[in-house]
């Protein structure tokens, strides 16, 4: 008898899972422009559907979601033992892909960390037995619930080789990388994610710039966008981005600043900038456009080394304002001793370049180094480690 009762028991969960199942699915049919999903904490059946929908916004009620992942998880496992015995003839038949497709959504809104699930929907999509469009969507609904879930942003990579790049709605991608990134910091697979986006897509340069620079004001200690926007400053420089013409005088402000800072007042034209920062260029050598993205992309980094500043002195000292300042004032010293140096091979590297550099025959780098020696110990051996500044460093400073 106690049998029995186990077996009804078991019945009734059964059903339950398949009546919630699909509530979950009638959901999806019915509203194409789901934004996000989330478990809503209550622990006691309330004898109503425990799927909410408010919205365009989906909600699954705590006190089932175990079982009926559990329930979408056996039934998932059996048919692929199924589907390997009988080599897949069962995605042949829509009707059969469609039941397929509910029981995934279910498991992936729950636990997004099982791989063997995200490949049966690839399977499905191979198949043609779901659209790339939806998939896009249905992985951004995960990781409205789970914004660190590598599976997704992976699947989102693979959905994109099938369609060119002009198809694809690159800001929008950007956008779901920052929301991810905003919902849990230092987010390593949304910044990842984002580096493909900027190698894959069009120029985005400006547009992340500007958004890259409100994120760190609200993140301040988010290392992984720090170190993204140094590799936007790179990238730039490496496609020789800069402003229009008609804009590229109002966009040197920031370098204007920072040379007042190093006791180098310069006026506000590009020659001017050039002459000083640049004394001993060859100007055959270097193309027009290559000196406006160099003076546009130290502006920028001259923008952010006032940012650190600024972050430090509303929120006190922190490693990241450190480094990040420290990487924008190696970028401006590297590229202004490129610049200044005779092509080399493509073998020899930056730092045989700065061995052999003498930074007292130039009024700028001279500048620099003297300001930066104001700033302690561990920046001199910082600055002689990484720019060969050749600052003196006591034995005492080592100690700081």
């Amino acid at each position: 008898m106690e049998d029995d009762m186990a077996v009804d028991a078991n019945n009734e969960k059964r059903v339950l899972c398949e009546k919630i199942i699909r509530d979950i699915n009638a959901v999806f049919l019915k509203d194409a422009d789901l934004a996000s999903f989330e478990i809503i904490p209550k622990e006691t059946n309330c004898n109503k559907s425990p799927v909410v929908h408010v919205e365009h916004n989906l909600g699954l009620e705590s006190w089932c979601a175990q079982h009926v992942y559990d329930h979408a998880h056996r039934t998932l496992i059996s048919h692929r033992r199924q589907t390997s015995q009988q080599q897949l003839r069962t995605l042949q038949q829509q009707q059969q892909s469609d039941a397929l497709a509910k029981y995934l959504n279910v498991a992936l809104l729950i636990n997004p960390d099982v791989t063997t699930f995200w490949h049966i929907r690839r399977q499905l999509v191979q198949k043609n037995r779901l659209s790339i469009n939806k998939e896009l969507q249905f992985s951004a609904l995960v990781l409205s619930i789970k914004p660190k879930s590598n599976e997704a942003f992976a699947y989102r990579r693979w959905l994109y080789s099938f369609q060119s790049a002009d198809a694809i709605d690159w800001p929008n991608e950007i956008s779901i990388c920052e929301r991810s990134a905003d919902r849990c910091a230092s987010n390593y697979h949304a910044w990842s994610h984002r580096h493909w986006v900027l190698r894959s897509g069009p120029c985005l340069l400006q547009s992340e710039l500007m958004r890259t620079e409100k994120f760190l004001r609200k993140h301040i200690s988010d290392y992984s966008c720090y170190h993204y926007r140094q590799v936007l400053l790179g990238r730039a420089y490496e496609l020789c981005f800069c402003m229009p013409s008609g804009e590229a005088q109002p966009q040197l402000g920031s370098l204007l600043e920072l040379l007042a800072e190093y006791g180098l007042p310069c006026e506000p034209n590009t020659e001017a900038l050039i002459q000083l920062m640049l004394p001993h260029m060859n100007r055959s050598s270097v193309s027009v456009q290559r000196l406006r993205s160099f003076l546009y992309c130290c502006n920028v980094a001259a923008y952010d080394m006032r940012l650190c500043k600024e972050q430090r002195a509303l929120y006190g000292p922190r490693d990241c304002f450190e480094l990040h300042r420290r990487a924008a004032l190696k970028f401006i010293v590297e590229q202004c001793v490129r610049l200044q140096t005779e092509p080399r091979t493509a073998t020899m590297d930056n730092s045989l370049q700065l061995d052999k550099f003498d930074y007292g025959q130039h009024p700028f780098l001279e500048a620099v180094r003297q300001a930066e020696s104001a700033l302690g110990g561990k920046h001199q051996r910082w600055c002689n480690l990484h720019l060969n500044f050749g600052y003196p460093v006591a034995e005492a400073t080592w100690r700081d």
